[in-house]
């Protein structure tokens, strides 16, 4: 009998410790939902994740994107409605205009909760001005990841062509509009003279470097927005002069809203018939997040590229540019394991060394000064000196309210609001002044019947 007993307080002991091992041992496994659908980035990223998961080789991560049109609005909802369901995906790339939204819904936890003191620490390394915007209070909601600003992208051969100096592209509207004229007329086959989406990214820019508020409050930064600035002098000058390209044939846009990839697909192709080599337009305004991909279009394509700032409103409108880009948030719904898991892999993925390689793989900005560094150590921006362009951007802007950028719940109804009418403007003349003040005063009128209804849910 006693040899039974010790008999079954060994097999208990066994027992307890394969139970252990097999906890220690369980694989954690994470989904990871981004915009990027393209034949470079996901690539970029899962090298990264490789060598994560070798070092550590009980975390699986499965990194996939929910649509082929790097829609954020759609990666969002579509992570939304399966938090809804009890089943989101344990990270959520998110927007910048959307961390609001992101905040206010509950399904995500603040990465400071979790973040090790360590981990922590390695914040003082990232660029203030991209920090800073995904801060709420004293809490690190998601962390930054793929950071971007608007660069001017023109074809030097066509610049030739009409004869402009192809190594000073345009710096202003004014400018812009002197380089349309000497382009149509030396090459009329142009579909127009210059594309980009139609998005109210830009418009935000050319604000903000006129160090003027799309919305009110501080651009949502001193409270919640609860009024929309669409009819401020600034914004009627802005838009004003892209009616006026339209007016003139010099812009064109696919026609589908925030179409960033059919831009640049319009930039680099189509429009047979040419005497110069090359796509539709001979300049676009895009991402810089596009450098990479832009860049070996047009070298396959035989064409010249070159890469400017964004040109800004004026020579006086010097208050510099905001961020864009996305961040990455950890959703609520998932063990503390998982959720360590989460916020571990991203340190990782943001730490310097994969910081450099997402920047000079993809043409994003290195969120860390040391990143930068790296880069400028090796040499990297001598022999690729676009990629410096809205690095240097940024660091010129101004920090202030306008150049933070806007912040909002309902971002995408009160931006789609604004797109709206400038959809109606873009119709191949140019409005009157009076016909510009109407609609965009009725555009602010239902933006911020947007910004009420959202509101009273979360007062």
């Amino acid at each position: 009998m006693k040899k039974l007993s010790i008999l079954i307080c060994v097999m208990s002991l066994v027992l307890g410790m394969v139970f252990i091992s097999s906890a220690q041992d369980a694989t954690i496994e994470l989904d990871f939902v981004h915009i990027f659908s393209d034949d470079l980035r996901p690539g970029v990223l899962q090298g990264i994740i490789d060598e994560y998961q070798a070092m550590n080789p009980n975390v699986k991560i499965n990194a996939y994107s929910t649509n082929a049109d790097s829609d954020y609005d759609e990666v969002f909802n579509s992570a939304m409605a399966n938090a809804d369901l009890g089943n989101a995906p344990s990270i959520v790339q998110v927007e910048d205009g959307l961390t609001q939204q992101a905040i206010d819904y509950g399904y995500f936890v603040p990465i400071s909760d979790y973040a090790t003191e360590e981990q922590m620490a390695t914040l003082d390394d990232v660029f203030p001005s991209i920090l800073n915007y995904f801060v709420e209070g004293d809490a690190l909601w998601s962390m930054p990841w793929n950071i971007s600003n608007p660069v001017l992208y023109y074809n030097k051969d066509m610049f030739t062509a009409a004869g402009l100096d192809p190594e000073n592209p345009p710096r202003t509207f004014a400018e812009i509009d002197a380089a349309c004229d000497a382009i149509m007329s030396a090459i009329p086959e142009l579909r127009a003279c210059v594309n980009w989406a139609m998005s109210s990214w830009y418009i935000e820019q050319w604000v903000a470097m006129s160090n003027e508020l799309f919305i009110n409050n501080d651009n949502g930064r001193s409270g919640r927005a609860t009024e929309a600035l669409f009819t401020s002098q600034t914004m009627l000058d802005i838009v004003t002069w892209w009616d006026s390209l339209d007016g003139n044939g010099y812009f064109t846009y696919s026609g589908r809203l925030n179409d960033m990839n059919g831009e640049g697909a319009t930039f680099l192709t189509g429009c047979a018939g040419k005497s110069v080599k090359g796509g539709c337009t001979a300049m676009t305004i895009n991402s810089t997040a596009g450098i990479t991909l832009i860049q070996g279009y047009s070298a396959r394509l035989g064409f010249q590229l070159g890469i400017g700032r964004l040109p800004a409103p004026s020579d006086t409108a010097t208050n510099g540019v905001s961020i864009g880009g996305g961040s990455l948030f950890v959703s609520v719904d998932q063990s503390d394991e998982e959720i360590q898991a989460a916020v571990d892999f991203i340190f990782f993925l943001t730490n310097t060394e994969n910081a450099t390689k997402w920047h000079q793989g993809t043409g994003y900005m290195p969120i860390r000064q040391s990143s930068f560094d790296l880069g400028i150590e090796a040499g990297f921006y001598d022999e690729n000196p676009f990629f410096r362009i809205a690095i240097d951007q940024l660091a010129e802007t101004t920090p202030n309210p306008a150049s933070a950028g806007a912040v909002m719940g309902p971002n995408t109804a009160v931006k789609r609001e604004l797109l709206t009418t400038l959809q109606e403007l873009m119709n191949g003349q140019t409005d009157t002044p009076e016909t510009i003040l109407e609609k965009l005063t009725s555009a602010n009128e239902r933006a911020n019947a947007e910004m009420a209804d959202y509101n009273r849910d979360f007062e």
